[in-house]
């Protein structure tokens, strides 16, 4: 989850540090798009939490597979380029 989280870091200049321990984590962003990142990934069935409103938190079951990993990493990145693509970025 990290090292994903990293590369999308690496895509996505708005992401200002990727941080947490193990599978509890979070991204900081440098301006307020939390509210409307979580709503972008509510609408793809995928919850996350809104920790300010410049980050977002990750909290998977510890269960959770490498597959599932992927899809929801994958969501997030869908629901960023949405939500940036509404700012006209």
């Amino acid at each position: 989850l990290v090292s994903r989280l990293l590369e999308m870091k690496e895509r996505f200049p708005i992401i200002s540090v990727v941080r947490g321990r193990g599978l509890l984590l979070a991204l900081e962003f440098s301006e307020d798009i939390g509210d409307e990142l979580q709503l972008a990934c509510l609408d793809r069935a995928l919850i996350i939490n809104r920790l300010k409103p410049n980050a977002i938190r990750f909290m998977p079951a510890l269960i959770i597979t490498e597959t599932e990993v992927d899809e929801g990493v994958d969501i997030v990145r869908s629901a960023l380029e949405t939500v940036l693509a509404k700012q006209g970025k």
